[in-house]
């Protein structure tokens, strides 16, 4: 069993003493929110920002949390302290709780939340010099502005994706692209820097890339982005907590560019990279 040390129903435990309820209608009906974040040099990275966005992602769901963010804080110290990793990866969990009122499964006033502490690994090396592969679907995220726990879609086409090479799948609604299953995604088009901005998750990863190519005066859109663009874009790639900035190469198997990692890519890259070593 799981030994990691983690945090449950206001306290410190380990994973294997945890106990849910079968009537918790986060397995019940889905009805639930998580955010993920790593360390960065032991640190939780972008700490206010993740918290802010699982704040929101709960108020859209009529959740409240149960501390508040000095307390979250304390709580991750402790944690990471416990658990010894060099690097982890940091899961937080928010459900409607045990539903009181079945058959109807409305969320209780007593809510489920936990934290687990696993040891962050990132991906190969390859990937970030060479960069990687992406396929689109038809496909629009329920309550798209939340981190909500549904990810049937994403798991659902997994196969799908592993046959066919990729990395990530891009969502495709209606002829507009909105964001990947679990990334944020940037085309370069002449230069310019664009990606979307309304009715998607905004991760906290690709609000910090926007910040910084604002702030080395990259030129950059937040925008509406059509199907047609980012197949004819001359530079794309995704970012996520888990991934940072990954160059993608190739979409639904057509390349992107001359599909080698574009040049613009790398100095996101390296503003990136020179961002989380002083962080």
């Amino acid at each position: 069993m799981d030994k990691n040390h983690c945090y449950f129903q206001g306290r410190i435990t380990t994973v294997d003493k945890i106990k849910i309820s079968p009537y918790d209608i986060g397995l019940l009906r889905g009805y639930g929110v998580f955010d993920v974040m790593r360390t960065v040099n032991g640190k939780p990275f972008l700490l206010k920002e993740h918290f802010v966005r699982l704040k929101n992602s709960a108020k859209e769901l009529n959740l409240k949390l149960p501390f508040s963010f000095a307390e979250y804080e304390k709580i991750l110290k402790v944690l990471l302290k416990k658990n010894k990793f060099k690097e982890s990866s940091i899961r937080t969990v928010l459900t409607g709780g045990e539903a009181l009122d079945a058959p109807r499964f409305l969320p209780n006033k007593k809510l489920t939340c936990y934290i687990l502490i696993e040891e962050f690994h990132g991906l190969p090396e390859k990937i970030f010099t060479s960069g990687a592969a992406i396929m689109t679907l038809e496909f629009e995220r329920q309550i798209p502005v939340a981190k909500i726990t549904n990810y049937v879609e994403a798991i659902r086409s997994h196969k799908k994706k592993k046959r066919s090479n990729c990395l990530e799948i891009i969502y495709v609604k209606n002829g507009k692209v909105s964001e990947a299953s679990s990334s944020n995604f940037f085309i370069f088009k002449k230069g310019k820097l664009i990606t979307t901005k309304n009715g998607i998750l905004l991760g906290t990863t690709r609000n910090l890339v926007v910040k910084l190519a604002k702030k080395n005066k990259i030129k950059i859109e937040e925008r509406a982005i059509l199907e047609e663009e980012l197949f004819s874009a001359d530079e794309v790639f995704i970012t996520a907590t888990n991934k940072d900035i990954v160059p993608i190469v190739k979409i639904d198997g057509e390349k992107v560019g001359n599909g080698k990692v574009g040049e613009n890519t790398k100095i996101m890259m390296e503003l990136f990279s020179d961002f989380v070593k002083k962080y």
